[in-house]
């Protein structure tokens, strides 16, 4: 098979699986932090009923001005829970930086109230930094280990927050990069990223689209257009985003990000 046909298939695999998921819910809320607000309610919710049926949780966090909104409002949640709870999730993350452990960079820092507030910093799934391993090859065989060790390739995440980007990027998946179309894998080295720093590690869509729950958190009318073409039919190469739907799907917007959206 020629390097265009596959992308062909995986291009379609990708915008299939989106297509068999529900379309997005969206819930619109005054400010960024409200929305943020909303959608931690929900997580932790959710992550207490998981731990009450299997024993334990697992929950994907992002990075950007929407993960630090949901880091801020999702910390007292979860310290008010119960400590059985506390001590059962497991927290990764959705894409993260090849730069040092510590570097301002990294998306892993937004776990740090997580774990003061009850979580144990035993179960913070990180990225291997650049000191600890070979190269990016490494460090992202090692994160699908632990993914496939948790079981999250078949039973998918409980929940996975996702940030989203002003050209529709999730995760570390961009529009055009060949690191969105990869399937068969749960999680994708990227290189040449056009957003820096340029060596970076991602979820796949393959692993997004089994998560039992997606929510999105955006904010500010720069994420407006993105919003509308995030919510748009699935396209992979166009709008990353529009694929990124699990078994349900919500987006949780500030007014002006939601403002080009045709229900508002």
């Amino acid at each position: 098979m020629t390097d265009d046909a596959a992308d062909g298939q995986a291009l379609t695999e990708i915008q299939m699986g989106a297509a068999a998921n529900p379309a997005p819910a969206v819930v619109v809320a005054p400010t960024l932090s409200d929305a943020a607000q909303l959608a931690c309610q929900e997580t932790v919710r959710i992550l207490a009923e998981a731990v009450s049926d299997r024993g334990v949780a697992h929950l994907a966090l992002t990075g950007g001005s929407g993960g630090v909104a949901l880091a801020e409002s999702l910390a007292p949640l979860i310290a008010a829970q119960p400590e059985p709870v506390r001590r059962d999730i497991h927290l990764w993350f959705g894409d993260e930086r090849f730069v040092p452990a510590g570097d301002s960079e990294r998306n892993d820092l937004l776990a740090a109230p997580l774990v003061a507030a009850g979580v144990p910093e035993s179960q913070v799934h990180r990225l291997a930094a650049p000191q600890e391993v070979s190269g990016l090859d490494e460090a992202t065989a090692r994160m699908v280990h632990e993914l496939e060790a948790a079981g999250l390739t078949s039973d998918g995440f409980d929940v996975v927050h996702v940030g989203l980007g002003p050209d529709a990027h999730v995760c570390s998946l961009f529009p055009g990069h060949p690191a969105a179309l990869a399937v068969g894998l749960a999680a994708v080295a990227v290189r040449n990223s056009p957003k820096p720093p340029d060596q970076r590690y991602s979820l796949t869509f393959e692993v997004l689209q089994r998560a039992h729950r997606i929510m999105v958190v955006a904010g500010g009318a720069g994420k407006a257009e993105a919003v509308r073409l995030g919510l748009g039919t699935p396209d992979v190469i166009k709008a990353p985003a529009s694929c990124c739907r699990g078994r349900q799907t919500t987006w949780y917007l500030d007014e002006p990000a939601a403002a080009s959206h045709s229900t508002v």
